[in-house]
């Protein structure tokens, strides 16, 4: 039934465009780039448990890499790429240092490296333009972008259940539950990290470039900002860190949310989504998908897969 459902979600998606409608075109590109964020920050902070609030560095990094080499005069295909292996070689250069921290240190350096790569790209301003922002080629995207952030989408979404399926996914899940025996037990812990933070980041570097070729600017603000590192956290956190489905389910809640109410407060978004974060650590730690009516309804329908 599973197959069923997710066939039809795919299809009308995949059609949808031709309906001609550039608001709800727009609301899906967002939509979509917020669940790549939130699904795949879930790969190393659901599956080991390592809450990565540095996570939106790995973004930004692609979008920056991105935009600098594809003004000068590289090709768009190899501009992508260039974005997402450099989010990866940040990934692997960091994760030495940071993998030796755990629990709240992990997470608050991580955050640190975040506002350390903000005011890097503000003060090199040589390279980067500073608070001016980079501006790349100017072009009608909105169709394309739709399209590759399906993709990209469609491709997290696949991962994640192959990763749910694998010895991979099972080394992960007995890092999350406890660490030290894993290590007893032979596991390589280190190695596990570092996989699923090269994953994450692969994702998030990708949906980097793909943001700056579409919005054709961007600042240190817009892709390092304090809002956007929260949001991917609130997101998954809310929807069910550690399930497949839960990411997607709160990355759709929060932005239906934003969309109605939060448009008129933007200055409350940063204080909303660490308050999402604190209300679901305290009161709903398992996420939406874990309240026994949903949980029920999701094993039901067979879109509840979790290690």
């Amino acid at each position: 039934m599973n197959r069923i459902i997710l066939g039809i979600v795919l299809l009308f998606l995949l059609i949808f465009p031709v309906f001609n409608l550039p608001y709800l075109n727009t609301f899906l590109i967002i939509l979509f780039m917020y669940i790549l964020l939130a699904e795949s920050y879930d790969i190393l902070g659901g599956y080991t448990g390592y809450i990565n609030m540095g996570h939106i560095a790995f973004f930004g990094i692609g979008a920056y890499t991105f935009g600098l080499l594809w003004n000068t005069g590289l090709s768009l295909y190899l501009s992508f790429l260039a974005g997402t292996l450099a989010a990866v070689v940040f990934a692997i250069l960091i994760s030495f240092p940071l993998f030796r921290l755990q629990g709240a240190y992990f997470s608050l350096a991580a955050f640190a490296l975040v506002k350390l790569m903000e005011h890097l790209t503000l003060n090199l301003s040589s390279i980067t333009h500073g608070s001016d922002g980079l501006k790349v080629l100017e072009g009608n995207r909105m169709i394309p972008m739709y399209y590759l952030s399906l993709l990209l989408v469609v491709a997290v979404v696949v991962v994640s259940f192959l990763i749910t399926r694998s010895r991979f996914g099972l080394a992960m899940a007995s890092v999350r539950e406890e660490e030290e025996i894993a290590f007893d037990f032979g596991v390589p812990v280190q190695r596990i990290k570092t996989t699923a933070m090269v994953i994450s980041a692969s994702f998030a570097g990708l949906m980097g470039s793909f943001y700056t070729w579409y919005t054709i600017f961007i600042n240190p603000s817009m892709v390092f900002g304090t809002e956007m590192a929260l949001m991917p956290i609130a997101m998954a956190m809310l929807g069910g860190s550690g399930v497949i489905i839960g990411p997607v389910i709160g990355a759709v809640f929060l932005l239906i949310v934003e969309e109605t109410l939060w448009t008129r407060f933007a200055y409350l978004h940063t204080a909303a989504y660490g308050l999402v974060i604190l209300l679901v650590g305290l009161f709903m730690p398992g996420g939406l998908v874990r309240l026994r009516p949903v949980r029920r309804f999701l094993i039901r329908v067979g879109l509840f897969k979790e290690l």
